[in-house]
């Protein structure tokens, strides 16, 4: 029974998620957080900051992301994150099928997920190569097998807009960063998907969803000298030394 309670407890409370000042593998979690107006405490760490604690063996696994839960044990690796976000959201199926469907979607994008190294960290050389071989090779095959797919999730459904059905599940929205991602690069990417990229313009209008991307930092500096901007102009990279900052409605406040 107390196992239980506590257990309840933390099912609401506010959690902190941990990880670097990058958009990239927390950033399904920050979407449905924000899908399903969940408060949440936001903490980007780098350099020594990082390091410390990652060599007191603060993260599972050595890793972020990650997320403190008070009354709970820190939870490790980014598809655990989405899901519990998922959950907390409305956006995890009840039924298991569907949640099985929601979860093939979920890891196609996770093969997706070079775009994530390729606009936060590579610079120069192999910001090229890897840009050549992502939008060449890796890319445009899996546009090709989700533009399929969401075919038949709107056949089977009898034309609700998402894969999920009348509504977005964890699937639609982790696509949808690895997509939104890829656009800074190739913002013509759907040119010739057109429910694919209908699908996506639905995403972009979900309310809760739309006023998180506008407030957001701006990723820019991608290729030379990748970092988050806020909309104050406070720009926060990897490279600074601060080693730690808190995104607070989309703006950076530096720790002091």
């Amino acid at each position: 029974m107390a196992a239980a309670a506590a257990a309840s407890a933390s099912a609401g409370a506010m959690p902190k998620l941990v990880y670097l000042p990058f958009r990239a593998m927390a950033e399904t979690t920050r979407m449905l957080f924000a899908y399903g107006g969940v408060r949440y405490k936001d903490e980007a760490i780098w350099g020594m900051v990082f390091q410390e604690r990652r060599q007191n063996l603060e993260f599972p696994w050595g890793k972020t992301p990650a997320l403190e839960v008070p009354g709970s044990r820190t939870i490790a690796q980014s598809g655990a994150l989405a899901r519990y976000a998922a959950k907390r959201a409305g956006a995890y199926p009840d039924d298991i099928v569907a949640c099985a469907l929601s979860d093939s979607i979920y890891e196609l994008g996770q093969e997706l997920c070079t775009i994530n190294p390729l606009v936060n960290c590579f610079v120069g050389r192999q910001f090229a190569a890897v840009r050549g071989e992502y939008f060449r090779n890796h890319l445009p095959p899996a546009l090709v097998q989700l533009e399929i797919e969401l075919v038949r999730a709107q056949g089977a459904s009898g034309g609700l807009p998402f894969f999920g059905g009348a509504a977005p599940t964890y699937g639609d929205f982790n696509i949808f960063h690895h997509l939104d991602n890829a656009m800074l690069l190739e913002p013509d990417i759907l040119h010739d998907k057109n429910n694919l990229a209908a699908w996506f313009e639905k995403m972009q209008e979900i309310p809760h969803l739309k006023e998180y991307l506008d407030t957001r930092p701006t990723l820019n500096g991608i290729g030379e000298d990748p970092g988050l901007e806020d909309r104050n102009g406070l720009r926060v990279t990897q490279r600074q030394p601060a080693g730690r900052a808190w995104l607070e409605d989309g703006l950076w406040r530096l720790d002091e």
